[in-house]
């Protein structure tokens, strides 16, 4: 069973940290880490999620060596559900601590203007990354 060193080969190759890869899975990192250093084996729910977040199958998942070469899990050009490719990792979502507060008065034109401001925020963030 490869599933311990595949896990962290897929999380490390999606530059994803264990609490991120756990807020993915709606768990801790604690559980992450227990999985990648085989002292535990995640439920099939579980291996589900880790199977659509990585986009691999879950036999490929267990049984194959990831870090290898590029296996039938990974080979390029075959398509999954949304367009993306098998094996392919979704671009890591670029983080902004950003806080902004709207204040409505129930009419709608503050509601005009917080969707204004909102939206012009958004292309400002939108153009940083």
């Amino acid at each position: 069973m490869y599933f311990a060193k595949n896990l962290r080969f897929l999380r490390r190759r999606a530059e994803l940290s264990q609490s991120e890869l756990a807020d993915q899975l709606a768990t801790d990192y604690n559980t992450i880490s227990r999985y990648e250093n085989g002292k535990s084996t995640p439920k099939l729910e579980a291996l589900t999620k880790l199977s659509q977040v990585f986009h691999v199958s879950l036999d490929a998942l267990r049984s194959q060596d990831l870090s290898q070469s590029p296996g039938p899990a990974l080979e390029p050009g075959r398509v999954q559900t949304g367009g993306r490719r098998e094996g392919e990792i979704p671009a890591k979502p670029a983080k902004h601590p950003l806080l902004v507060s709207v204040e409505l008065d129930g009419t709608a034109t503050s509601l005009e203007r917080a969707v204004a401001r909102l939206t012009a925020i958004n292309e400002v963030v939108a153009g940083t990354t």
